[in-house]
């Protein structure tokens, strides 16, 4: 019995101490913290592109467009006689290897292919144009047999050779040595591009200049034409 007495105390001990240690601590504070859910976070692919930047002066931007004329048979129809014959292959035409340029360049206009009648009035046009939009044009005539990709390395050659800044606007009009056809590409500056592309006058031009030279058979009323109507986009007043 007393055995029974003395556990009953000490359970009632026990209870005691566990209120009174509960009694001393604080309560926690309620959070005022607000909980947003946020989507687990995607590990996406990085592509690390290289960053073209010039350490002297920037490649002069290229224009590919080029308009050709070519009266040239490249494959012989045979007559009714020959029909029965095996017809005889025409050989491809081999490409003429693109020379290193060395022509000099010190005016607007370079006439080797004689197909400017007045050299004058395109030079005033042209230092007209340098003036008003400060892009500095030139036209190169040259009699090659140069086409293709040829004829492109050809002209930017020209540039490189020629001209160190990106502010010039080169023609060069091709007549071929054989009377085949004429064609012309561009080689145009970063920075003349820029000021074509700004006007909206970059993706036109090359229509514009085709359009010039096949309406005048006087090509060099055909690049005043030209020059004159990309100098008023150029400078029109918004």
């Amino acid at each position: 019995m007393k055995r029974i007495k003395m556990i009953s105390v000490m359970l009632v001990a026990a209870m005691a101490a566990s209120v009174f240690a509960g009694c001393g601590k604080k309560p926690a504070p309620a959070s005022s913290a607000v909980i947003v859910s946020t989507p687990a976070a995607t590990t996406a692919a990085t592509t690390t592109e290289a960053t073209t930047e010039a350490t002297e002066a920037p490649a002069p931007y290229i224009a590919t467009d080029e308009t050709t004329e070519e009266t040239t048979t490249l494959f012989t129809v045979p007559t009714t006689e020959e029909t029965t014959k095996k017809p005889t292959a025409t050989p491809k035409p081999t490409s003429t290897p693109a020379p290193t340029p060395s022509v000099k360049i010190a005016t607007h206009v370079k006439d080797e292919a004689n197909v400017i009648k007045d050299d004058a009035a395109l030079e005033a046009k042209l230092a007209e144009f340098e003036k008003a939009t400060k892009i500095i044009p030139v036209v190169y005539t040259v009699k090659t047999n140069l086409t293709g990709d040829d004829f492109r390395t050809y002209t930017k050659n020209i540039y490189k050779n020629n001209f160190k800044d990106q502010n010039h606007f080169l023609i060069v009009y091709r007549v071929s040595k054989n009377g085949g056809g004429w064609s012309w590409t561009t080689s145009i500056g970063t920075k003349a591009y820029q000021k074509l592309n700004k006007a909206g006058v970059a993706s036109t031009y090359s229509t514009d200049l085709s359009n010039a030279l096949k309406g005048n058979k006087d090509r060099g009323k055909g690049f005043i034409s030209f020059f004159d109507k990309t100098q008023k986009a150029l400078t029109k007043k918004a």
